[in-house]
């Protein structure tokens, strides 16, 4: 295939074009000559030959041996000498070919490319043609040997002389030249061209040495019209610069006029190669350095551009999330119509998302106060309801009332679960415990489900212990076995481990309808639900699988899913296996309505919401205790006043009217009372930090809602551990 390019039209005419050019710029050369026949200090053909082989490949071989015979036969050579500086000059170009290739050298792109440019080709690949044609010239018998390190070096520095300047001309110019940008550009170049000739004109006119000395180093003025060449026009300013000021050089080398002029060849050529370096050399770099510079300028401003696309793209992005938001909130308001005191503060909540862009798990966590108060007035008034009911009729409603409140409680931990996890909020408290307790409890807190549903739940005792947050695993667990039961039909829903090294894998699996590979993913996400498009809330909130997702991540444990449509799934945890052995754990019992104490404690209470203070007041009356209610801070001194050091506890919410809270509250009234009064914290606000961050000795956080007995049973606690 290669031979076959080579002999075709176009093949042949780049062979002629390049040993033309060969052969002329080799004569041009040879006419400043150094002594020795065939050895100049400046040898074009070596850049040239170099191109040639980079541009098309060492197939352009025929170039180097066409022109170095017809120079040869120029000057006289003999043919042995001749033979082997072909060789030579081939080797020189095949070696600069294959550094170039092997060192990915671009030249003129980067500052690292001129310098391996200049340390490989330019400088490691002449000494190929040096040493085989100074030994060619001695064994043809035009030179002796004690002559050879002069030969050598001269032959070594006139083809690195060629090479750096004439292998970047061609590779800058052998294109078709961009078109001028505009006139101003077009006027750079005339300039820069211009003046250097002048400078050269100038210059190399001088006849004698002497004449140099009176007027100085002029050929140097040229270097300002380099950089700006090399600055301005690239690569091909900085090669075209130096292309005039080689001119100039061979021009006065020729006439015998310039700064260079000696009767000393040698050292005129010396002269005339390093000025040549110099300018070529100079060139290159600061023309390297700029396109560099240029580059990362260019870098920087399209980076800049991206990140303003990307700054845009996301300003969308949060303009749409702000307004699905507003949608989801707007949807609320219209479906809460029963929790209208807390309506002001959604707007709020609503609000301060829209101007922050902020994630509906922060409004979640802000309406949380407000809807545990109704929840709290709900389940007191429930659980007084089945306290004081005599009539059998209505202990099926009022059941059915308590279990709604439970719903709705459930609801409410479930957004607020979410919202604690994608704030990081949620925290781990590893410990060693039984796995068997926790399955247990579940057990028996979903039997009656299952039994409802007529499908079996089925427990497969472990004797293991593991180290986890039982809390969290509990979270797990909980909306697994509620989907499997929720998704099953018929059959049974199974709950069992299997140990596998240092992992317990734990695992909940059912006899539903199953899910398809191709969802097996989305129902991990917010509010998706399997078989319920029309959003029905009896069918769940979507939120539990989701839930567990983002629980096992915070526990960092994996979560596996295998199931077939139509027969059933299985979901899996696997948790770490604790070294230590099982210890047992006494069951919870269910929590029971509590009885009257038959005491007649005086408790003071305080709450700024007048439904929650009368409803937990009818609770207080109920279990026995002599209540104080008072609606505000101001009312609580008072109360002070007319009795408080017969107060044998305080409860109060924690955020009350006038700014006050409730720490500050209790603080005052011990002050005024000079006695240490238990108190109790009653709050919904999840916001706060942990007791031992504010609560003053003595006191108590309790969090909304609270069942009657939970709350009868941490008042008995401060009661009875209250000194004197």
């Amino acid at each position: 295939m290669q031979l076959r390019s080579f002999f075709s039209a176009t093949g042949l005419a780049q062979l002629a074009i390049f040993t033309l050019a060969y052969l002329l710029t080799g004569i041009i050369g040879l006419l400043i000559q150094t002594g020795h026949e065939g050895i100049t200090p400046i040898w074009p053909p070596s850049g040239i030959a170099l191109f040639a082989f980079c541009r098309y490949g060492p197939r352009m071989w025929p170039v180097v041996a066409i022109g170095v015979a017809l120079l040869a036969w120029y000057v006289g050579l003999p043919p042995v000498s001749a033979a082997i500086a072909t060789a030579g000059n081939i080797t020189e170009a095949w070696l600069g070919y294959f550094l170039i290739r092997r060192f990915d050298i671009e030249i003129g792109q980067r500052l690292q490319d001129t310098v391996r440019f200049l340390l490989f080709p330019v400088l490691l690949a002449p000494v190929s043609a040096a040493t085989i044609g100074t030994t060619g010239m001695i064994m043809g018998g035009t030179a002796g040997w004690g002559e050879m390190p002069m030969m050598w070096f001269m032959w070594w520095l006139g083809d690195a002389c060629g090479i750096l300047l004439f292998t970047p001309l061609l590779h800058a110019w052998w294109r078709r030249p961009k078109k001028w940008s505009t006139s101003k550009r077009l006027i750079e170049w005339l300039a820069v061209i211009s003046f250097s000739m002048f400078i050269g004109w100038h210059t190399f006119r001088i006849n004698h040495v002497a004449e140099m000395q009176g007027e100085g180093n002029l050929q140097f003025l040229v270097m300002p019209f380099l950089l700006w060449a090399a600055i301005r026009l690239g690569l091909r300013g900085a090669t075209l610069v130096s292309l005039i000021a080689c001119g100039w050089v061979l021009w006065g080398a020729l006439n015998g006029s310039g700064p260079f002029a000696t009767s000393d060849h040698i050292v005129a050529g010396l002269f005339e190669s390093s000025f040549i370096l110099v300018v070529t050399l100079t060139g290159l770099v600061v023309q390297a350095l700029f396109r560099e510079h240029a580059r990362d300028i260019d870098t920087i401003r399209k980076a800049h551009d991206q990140m303003e696309e990307r700054v845009k793209e996301r300003t969308v992005e949060l303009e749409q999330a702000n307004e699905r938001l507003r949608q989801e909130i707007d949807s609320k308001i219209l479906t809460q119509r029963a929790l209208r005191k807390s309506e002001e503060h959604l707007y709020r909540a609503k609000e301060a998302a829209e101007n922050a862009n902020d994630s509906k798990t922060r409004f979640l966590a802000a309406a949380s106060h407000d809807l545990r108060q109704p929840l709290q007035v709900i389940m007191t008034h429930s659980e007084l309801l089945a306290m004081k009911n005599q009539d059998p009729a209505l202990a099926d409603p009022i059941d059915q009332l308590a279990n709604a409140n439970a719903t709705m409680q459930e609801l409410l931990e479930k957004l607020l679960d979410v919202s604690k996890i994608d704030a990081g909020r949620l925290s781990t408290k590893l410990t060693v415990f039984s796995v068997n307790t926790i399955l247990r409890e579940l057990q028996d807190q979903y039997q009656q489900s299952a039994t409802e549903k007529g499908i079996g739940l089925k427990l497969v005792p472990s004797s293991v212990a593991i180290y986890s947050d039982p809390a969290l695993i509990r979270i797990i667990l909980q909306n697994l076995i509620s989907n499997a039961i929720k998704y099953t039909a018929s059959g049974r829903v199974l709950i069992g481990c299997r140990r596998r090294g240092n992992r317990l894998r734990i695992c909940v699996c059912d006899t539903g309808i199953g899910i398809a590979a191709e969802k097996q993913e989305a129902i991990f996400e917010d509010f998706f639900q399997l078989d319920n498009p029309a959003r029905d809330r009896k069918k769940g909130t979507g939120f539990g699988l989701a839930i567990v997702r983002r629980v096992a991540n915070q526990l960092k444990y994996p979560l596996y899913v295998h199931s077939v449509p139509g027969k059933g799934s299985c979901f899996a945890i696997d948790a770490h296996v604790s070294g230590e052995t099982e210890r047992a754990s006494a069951d919870r019992s269910q929590a029971a309505l509590p009885e009257s104490t038959g005491t007649s404690e005086t408790i003071l209470l305080v709450d700024d919401n007048e439904i929650v203070l009368d409803a937990n007041r009818m609770l207080l009356d109920t279990l026995g205790y002599h209540v104080i209610s008072v609606p505000d801070p101001d009312s609580a001194m008072d109360a002070l006043s007319s009795g408080i050091r017969e107060t044998e506890l305080i409860i109060s919410d924690y955020r009350l009217s006038g700014g006050i809270t409730g720490v500050e509250l209790i603080r005052k009234l011990r002050a005024e009372s000079g006695r240490n009064v238990p108190a109790i914290i009653l709050t919904g606000d999840i916001t706060i930090g942990n007791k031992e961050d504010f609560l003053p000795g003595n006191c108590l956080l309790v969090r909304k809602p609270v069942a009657a007995g939970e709350l009868n049973r941490q008042i008995r606690q401060q009661l009875d551990h209250s000194p004197g």
